[in-house]
């Protein structure tokens, strides 16, 4: 007979405040998403360089990165509904004056403060599910969030390409900073309707040192957690960049089906996020060993993608692909989604999973903050790294170091799982 118990006061709250964190996240990738979909006309008008457009990009990922560590720190010190509401509505801001502006340097000014004000949301929502959550839904959220990326990603893109189909890229950042703005006053209020029950508890701002030492809380596991946190981050931003290239270069010639293709991986990446939930409760695995199982797997497609890499010819544009070609493309994109879609796991367990234990002692904000700015730091400086591999080596030296960053990462999931997982114990049985 099927479960017919209805949801407590409690249960129905805190699915409230995580269908009000999704709307938030979901909302601010709809404004830091639009730079790649409307550099191409911004060039073309004139207002900017490729050049100066990859240095807007860069400014954002930066002060992303930096604010992380910042705001992790503040959002365990301020509500999550003023940190998030107040990056909303300053990223929509800047989204605005991005369509108002024609100055090149106040480009790079307006989308590093974006940037910023972007990294005021990851952190504090973790707090947010931490604090006002069931344990269990807790871990429903850590993935159903992971669902507002590739939403906020589609959401974005027709966004932006209707704006510019009737108007100019400047129609499209404004809309994109006005929904922003909407998006911040709508979540404030849903906040605020729920101001009795969504209340910092007294007992997170207490000093906890005296029951759980700074070294137990900081202790070795979370070093090795930062470590795989650096190549989960390379490996998973690195396809991301990388994958709509290699494939176009080396098997699908056509780049309109390459769009299409790629087009379809952040929505495949959720998979990864469920699966990773489903390996971690199904074989009663920790965090870092459940890491572990995802780099395996990534590295293990990524192998059989550098052999492919290592006998297939370049394919020039109109050139016939074939059936067997089709076959190995469509093999090629399975192997490339799959990994990804790891990536997109690992990345769950280590920035959402493990930050949560630390609710109890009123530090997953300052937790998940500092991880995501090793992830994001990573990412910018293996991007730059991976494109001078490519030019002066070639893809399959590309592909044998994505192979070598995920095998460290297994090995360092492998030796520090249980470090870890002594530290998530002593977090979890704090009064």
């Amino acid at each position: 007979m099927k479960n017919s118990r209805k949801m407590t006061e409690v249960e129905k709250k805190s699915w409230l405040v995580v269908l009000f964190c999704i709307l938030a996240y979901t909302s601010v990738y709809v404004g830091r998403k639009n730079l790649s979909v409307c550099l191409p006309a911004m060039t073309e008008d004139g207002v900017i360089s490729p050049a100066l457009g990859g240095t807007v990009g860069t400014c954002f990922l930066i002060f992303y990165a930096c604010g992380q560590l910042i705001n992790g720190c503040l959002g365990d010190k301020l509500h999550p509904k003023v940190m998030i509401c107040t990056g909303l509505m300053v990223a929509g801001i800047m989204n605005i004056l991005m369509g108002l502006n024609s100055v090149g340097i106040l480009f790079c000014v307006f989308w590093a403060v974006c940037g910023f004000a972007c990294s005021m949301l990851w952190s504090p929502i973790v707090r947010a599910v931490s604090l006002w959550t069931t344990h269990e839904i807790s871990l429903a959220a850590g993935v159903h969030l992971t669902t507002a990326i590739p939403l906020g990603t589609v959401v974005c893109y027709m966004i932006c390409a209707l704006c510019m189909k009737v108007s100019t890229w400047r129609c499209a950042f404004i809309v994109c900073g006005i929904i922003l703005c909407a998006a911040s006053a709508v979540v404030f209020l849903c906040f605020t309707s729920l101001k009795e029950y969504a209340k910092v508890p007294e007992k997170t701002t207490v000093n906890k040192s005296e029951k759980l030492p700074f070294l137990k809380v900081f202790s070795i596991g979370i070093l090795f957690t930062a470590l795989a946190i650096v190549f989960n981050g390379i490996l998973k931003d690195g396809l991301d960049l990388w994958i709509p290239t290699v494939l176009n270069d080396r098997f699908i010639p056509d780049v309109s089906a390459v769009s299409l293709i790629c087009s379809l991986l952040p929505i495949i990446n959720i998979s990864g996020a469920y699966g990773a939930r489903f390996v971690f409760r199904k074989f009663k695995l920790d965090e870092l060993s459940c890491c572990g199982v995802m780099f395996a797997l990534s590295a293990l497609c990524l192998v059989i993608v550098t052999a492919f890499i290592s006998f297939t010819p370049a394919k020039s544009a109109g050139e016939e692909v074939g059936a067997l070609g089709i076959v190995t493309a469509v093999f090629i994109t399975i192997l490339f989604a799959v990994s990804s879609a790891a990536m997109f796991g690992a990345n769950t367990m280590l920035l959402t999973f493990i930050p949560l234990h630390y609710g109890k002692v009123g530090l997953a904000s300052s937790v998940s903050g500092m991880l995501d700015c090793f992830s994001y730091a990573a990412a910018a400086v293996s991007n730059i790294a991976v494109g001078a591999v490519s030019e002066g080596a070639g893809w399959v030296k590309v592909f044998m170091l994505f192979v070598g960053c995920a095998l460290v990462g297994l090995l360092i999931s492998l030796a520090g799982h249980g470090k870890m997982k002594k530290t998530t114990d002593a977090l979890d049985s704090a009064d």
